[in-house]
């Protein structure tokens, strides 16, 4: 007899499934097929064998340029004091997406549990706590944090914080939160098989945020709680300050939904999202890959200036705006990335693949940005607030990262007029009260 659940794959092209289903034990199989039947088979199949979104004609956003803050330093110290007048009202939450693994760090286990150095404790999870530690002393009050992790990564990282107070925060602040799976598939819109009665599962991308927060009630908890902003930040940039008292001012001079963090692109093949602005004048982030050949001249007018302004990954969101779109239903929506993804055949043969032979699926939390009519481009000084750390050795790897941010912890020092540590690699990445903070 055929159940409900083996109708629907059948009918959404998973039949081989619910062959597969018929190969085990009867609990084993009703559990497997109900299982696969809960995911949005029309929306996964369609995100595969369909155009996908289509980029619409773009041109440089509007920004507030470093240039400008730069020259107007009484503009900017009032912003700033706005913004610290929220931290200090309680009135903000950050969320770090550490969804990630360390792999391509020549790392076993998530990339915060990623060793920075020059101390074995001081690992890139440690950088960014302490970072929110310090932003708490000066706000006079916890800043709750909350950090998404997917299935491979949620023990460990519920391991590295299992006693926040190591890191200067209290005991209580830190929450996890694990964001959703998709199947991969293969160019026909079929799922792939990770052995018997489990599906080759990859996590739903740093879009996956939004969902993970309204399933969990997080998102309904903070609006409950009246804090007006959540900020949210890589695990990869140790330099990244999601508690920016400039960044949270704006949002409240502005009155915005959303802002950004954006840094001028090193070179016009530099793997970051760019900011830009549609025809419809909404501001959005365009991720790297996604890009047409000869992107750096895509602007609508010849005479416009290429889009050059990156994404470094950090924004603010207002709550009451996310609240607004969890009640519409809205769903960010699926990008795919050909990937190599090892499986099983239905009959259990193991299929190692040599290059990329299926497509994974994830959301992008900027693809909240087309949603808001209020939202602002905010650029920062890159070797200020930009370390990437996404390779082993060369660019963007550990070492340059390293550099940077030793270069920052001098400044800090001497901006307040301290004496510049021998070894500033030995320094937490955040001091009491810098002049910039």
């Amino acid at each position: 007899m055929t159940t409900p659940a083996a109708r629907v794959l059948e009918q959404a092209g998973q039949a081989h499934l619910v062959a597969h289903a018929q190969t085990l034990a009867p609990e084993l199989s009703a559990a497997f097929l109900a299982g696969a039947a809960a995911f949005p088979w029309e929306a996964l199949r369609a995100s595969v064998t369909g155009e996908g979104p289509r980029l619409p004609e773009l041109r440089p956003p509007q920004t507030l340029t470093f240039g400008r803050q730069a020259n107007e330093p009484e503009l900017v110290a009032r912003v700033g004091r706005l913004g610290q007048g929220l931290l200090a009202g309680g009135r903000v939450a950050a969320l770090l997406l550490a969804g990630g693994q360390g792999t391509r760090l020549g790392h076993d286990g998530p990339k915060g549990d990623v060793v920075f150095g020059p101390e074995p404790t001081r690992t890139l999870y440690r950088i960014h706590a302490e970072r929110i530690a310090a932003a708490s002393r000066r706000a006079g009050r916890p800043v709750p944090l909350f950090v998404l992790v997917s299935e491979s990564t949620e023990a460990a990282t519920r391991a590295a914080f299992a006693d926040p107070t190591i890191y200067g925060l209290e005991s209580d602040q830190v929450q996890i939160l694990v964001q959703d799976a998709l199947p991969a598939l293969d160019d026909d819109g079929r799922a792939l098989l990770a052995g018997p009665a489990r599906l080759a599962l990859s996590p739903d991308g740093h879009g996956g945020a939004f969902g993970a927060l309204v399933r969990s009630g997080v998102l309904a908890s903070l609006r409950a709680r009246e804090i007006d902003v959540l900020t949210t930040f890589q695990v990869d940039n140790p330099l990244g300050r999601p508690l920016d008292p400039v960044m949270l001012g704006w949002m409240v001079e502005r009155r915005l939904q959303a802002i950004g963090k954006a840094v001028r692109k090193a070179t016009p093949d530099e793997q970051v999202g760019v900011f830009a602005r549609d025809l419809r004048g909404r501001t959005r982030i365009v991720e790297y890959s996604e890009l047409p050949a000869g992107s750096d001249a895509v602007p609508l007018e010849p005479s416009e200036a290429p889009l050059v302004m990156g994404s470094i990954a950090i924004h603010g969101f207002s709550v009451r705006w996310l609240t607004e779109l969890a009640a519409a239903g809205l769903e960010l929506p699926l990008h795919r990335a050909r990937k190599r993804v090892p499986h099983q055949t239905p009959d259990g043969m193991s299929i190692e693949p040599a290059e990329p032979n299926a497509w994974k699926l994830e959301r992008f939390l900027f693809d909240l940005f087309p949603e808001t009519i209020r939202a602002e481009v905010h650029e920062v000084r890159r070797e200020w607030e930009f370390a990437p750390v996404k390779n082993a050795t060369g660019a963007d790897s550990l070492v340059t990262a390293r550099v940077l941010a030793e270069a920052e912890i001098r400044r800090w020092h001497l901006a307040r007029g301290l004496p510049v540590p021998e070894q500033p690699a030995l320094r937490p990445l955040e001091i009491d009260g810098p002049a910039d903070a």
